[in-house]
């Protein structure tokens, strides 16, 4: 059985996904949500959607991913819950933005996944652990209107010596304050091969899921239901993966970061047109 940690996991895309990996992947999953009144509730429902042929199971943590302290302590109740087992994979899904303010953009949807991919680094099993990291389709929107240079470094996922952290910070503290929920979602993905290149045995991605009806979209017309929204999650999370580090489309498909590569268009070949 494979132990799955989902951030955000009360609602919307994250809560489609632990049922989906309960139900029909019969994972272990570790729910997490910052309300404990509404992720024990939503635990509570999945856990009663279990049948006698399913071997799935499903527990909620208290998690607070803009908060460090929060993070640690969600962490040592995941070890003792673990009890020597490896955590496989961890869901960085909690995210704000759009409709859904109340909070700092870059602390929960940039800084949080950070945080809790270094602080749970060591319960992931060394050799086949991954970490799929929740992007949007406003990461490559927001690319396409940096400067060339922004481009060439944010466009090189791959190449270690262009993508460091200390870029992303500061290109976070350059240009915050304007489209806050893109630039948060783009240097999400530039974290995301930063993370790779630091851990190559860990496979770690970031994905779109697509335009989905959620709390953070209500009323701008995404016709998907989250139910839809988790087909690249599953891929990176459970499938074999050719690359490490990369972007993927709600299709599952390998996708660029300076456009918004629509399902069922040609596969991005990974090469930086600004180079």
């Amino acid at each position: 059985m494979k132990n799955v940690l989902v951030t955000g996991g009360n609602q919307g895309i994250g809560y489609a996904l632990c049922k989906q990996l309960v139900i029909e992947h019969n994972c272990h999953v570790f729910l997490t949500a910052r309300n404990a009144e509404r992720g024990e509730a939503a635990a509570s429902k999945i856990a009663s959607a279990i049948t006698p042929s399913c071997t799935g199971s499903i527990d909620f943590l208290p998690l607070d991913t803009s908060k460090e302290s929060s993070i640690i302590q969600c962490k040592e109740q995941t070890a003792e819950k673990l009890n020597g087992t490896p955590l496989n994979g961890i869901v960085n899904n909690a995210g704000i933005g759009l409709n859904t303010g109340g909070g700092d953009i870059l602390a929960t949807n940039l800084y949080g996944p950070k945080r809790v991919s270094e602080h749970f680094l060591e319960l992931l099993d060394p050799n086949e652990g991954r970490i799929v990291n929740l992007g949007s389709g406003s990461g490559p929107m927001y690319i396409g209107g940096c400067s060339i240079e922004d481009k060439r470094i944010l466009c090189s996922p791959d190449d270690s010596s262009r993508v460091t952290w200390e870029y992303i910070e500061q290109h976070a503290e350059k240009n915050s304050g304007g489209n806050n929920y893109g630039l948060s979602k783009a240097l999400l993905a530039a974290y995301t091969a930063l993370f790779a290149n630091m851990h190559p045995n860990i496979r770690t991605s970031c994905v779109s899921p697509g335009f989905i009806d959620t709390q953070m979209t209500k009323g701008w017309g995404a016709s998907k239901t989250p139910d839809q929204a988790t087909l690249a999650i599953k891929k990176c999370l459970l499938e074999d993966l050719e690359g490490n580090g990369w972007y993927y489309g709600s299709d599952g498909q390998r996708s660029p970061y300076h456009f918004m590569r629509n399902p069922g268009e040609p596969v991005y070949d990974g090469v930086n047109p600004f180079l």
